[in-house]
């Protein structure tokens, strides 16, 4: 798969093209650049059987395409216009629980606007969505068990930020245990 090009950008009708020499490809892209660097996020869509690629400007658009695609209530396509906003705005919004700043991303409507901020509201920060590296239903998995015993979700999010391994669904025990020997 391909994840990263120097490369031109070429319009033909409605489609983008990502060029080099012989080779072409198709993407969406929504960024200014004619030429240079391009990060590529190759999307299998499993309906269809073909693969989409997603091109950004930035390796940080690209991770924060990416950690969208692992929240509920967001789709393929409004996660790259996620991904298209300033990454302070975005941070901001979420810690301010703005449903309006959603709201203006085309593809969500005010109901999807609020559950995707209900599916923020307890989570992390988008900076410590990068940092951790884990998805949100994991950390929601993880938060349920524990809600039961009287743990609240910002303890949980101090003994997590510590974690040194991946977390992954399959550690899920022995992090839910290391979790309740540190609190």
């Amino acid at each position: 798969m391909f994840h990263y090009f120097r490369w031109k950008v070429q319009k033909h009708g409605d489609a983008t093209l990502l060029v080099h020499d012989f080779l072409w490809i198709q993407v969406a892209y929504a960024g200014n650049k004619i030429e240079g660097e391009f990060y590529l996020f190759p999307y299998y869509d499993e309906n269809k059987k073909t693969v989409q690629y997603y091109a950004f400007d930035s390796l940080e658009q690209k991770q924060l395409f990416e950690k969208f695609l692992k929240v509920n209530w967001v789709w393929t396509k409004t996660a790259f216009q996620i991904a298209q906003t300033s990454q302070d705005e975005l941070s901001d919004a979420v810690s301010r629980m703005d449903v309006k700043f959603f709201q203006a991303i085309p593809g969500i409507w005010p109901k999807s606007a609020k559950k995707i901020m209900l599916e923020l509201k307890d989570s992390f920060k988008v900076e410590e969505l990068s940092s951790l590296d884990i998805d949100q239903k994991l950390f929601k998995d993880i938060v349920k068990s524990l809600r039961g015993l009287w743990y609240d979700a910002d303890s949980i999010k101090k003994v997590l930020l510590t974690y040194k391994d991946s977390i992954t669904r399959e550690k899920m025990p022995d992090i839910i245990k290391r979790i309740i020997s540190q609190l």
